[in-house]
């Protein structure tokens, strides 16, 4: 399950271990077998969880995977 989340600055991204800034949003991954990974928005830009759709002339960016 994929759970977008705001940052409240005490969180670090499993990707590449930096720590994610207060205000910022990251993902969180969760696995079936109960495992979690913390990715922040480059990580998720970068394996694909992540995406920028255009909506009403803006670039949004959304954790929800694309409509078929």
């Amino acid at each position: 399950m994929r759970r977008g989340c705001i940052s409240l600055g005490n969180v670090t991204c499993d990707g590449c271990h930096r720590l994610i800034p207060h205000g910022e949003r990251y993902l969180i991954l969760e696995e079936e077998d109960g495992a979690a990974a913390n990715l922040c928005v480059a990580c998720c830009l970068e394996k694909g969880y992540a995406r920028y759709r255009e909506d009403k002339r803006e670039q949004v960016l959304t954790f929800f995977p694309e409509q078929a």
